[in-house]
């Protein structure tokens, strides 16, 4: 979490060369100043043309492709993603994006009437409709607690966020980063905390992957839904 009071960023013309050199690996409209990687990042020249061989490979043999060695190549790269993330391949599964990944997770959790699911007012608009969706259908409660902004301090949230828990609390929804605001949460401490009183952790981790280091072993945490095609610009 940065603090309001950070030095600005020192922005010369050697920064203007080296962003113009940049800008030259990506295949992006010259006329359009695209900023939107979290919607859908743009690939780097690299990897639209490495993904062009994969596409030609699967053309070339696609029956032995998808029958032979499909198992194989996704292994290989679910192994490379896991030591990306930090985390151990097996713990780690591909599904489209992080809104299908967690749905699966918020509507397999054993949740029983009564039961609360604590989250904040800085979550992505479709997960916060499928968290209540799975409220409503079990007869729990979505508790949404109010983050303060500015937020200039991380004790700031982690008191604001455990202000809504109660004995009932069952599940901790958080983002990572989060989609409407781009703040940095502490979710290491909030996840820590969350385990010592035996609740879920679900974290929305979206818009992390290429913007921070990550180390999801260390985190402890139950679940953790990831986005390749955002900034780390992979697809």
């Amino acid at each position: 979490m940065s603090s309001p009071s950070a030095a600005p960023v020192a922005y010369d013309d050697a920064a203007e060369r080296r962003h113009l050199a940049l800008r030259q690996e990506f295949l992006l409209d010259p006329d359009v100043v695209f900023l939107n990687h979290g919607s859908f990042g743009a690939c780097p020249r690299p990897v639209f043309e490495r993904y062009q061989q994969w596409q030609r490979e699967l053309e070339r043999q696609p029956v032995e492709f998808l029958s032979r060695r499909e198992r194989g190549l996704l292994a290989e790269a679910r192994a490379a993603l896991a030591g990306y993330v930090g985390c151990a391949a097996d713990d780690l599964v591909y599904v489209s994006n992080v809104t299908t990944a967690l749905n699966i997770v918020a509507r397999s959790l054993p949740l029983e009437p009564g039961d609360e699911i604590l989250t904040t007012d800085h979550e992505y608009g479709a997960l916060e409709r499928t968290w209540t969706f799975v409220a409503e259908h079990r007869q729990a409660k979505l508790v949404i607690q109010p983050l303060p902004l500015p937020i200039t301090d991380p004790d700031e949230v982690v008191d604001a966020m455990w202000a809504g828990f109660t004995p009932r609390t069952r599940v901790l929804f958080l983002s990572h980063i989060t989609s409407p605001t781009a703040v940095t949460l502490p979710i290491e401490r909030l996840i820590a905390r969350a385990r010592e009183a035996g609740i879920w952790t679900v974290i929305d981790g979206a818009h992390a992957p290429g913007q921070i280091d990550l180390d999801l072993s260390g985190l402890e945490v139950d679940f953790y839904g990831g986005n390749c095609h955002k900034w780390l610009s992979s697809a």
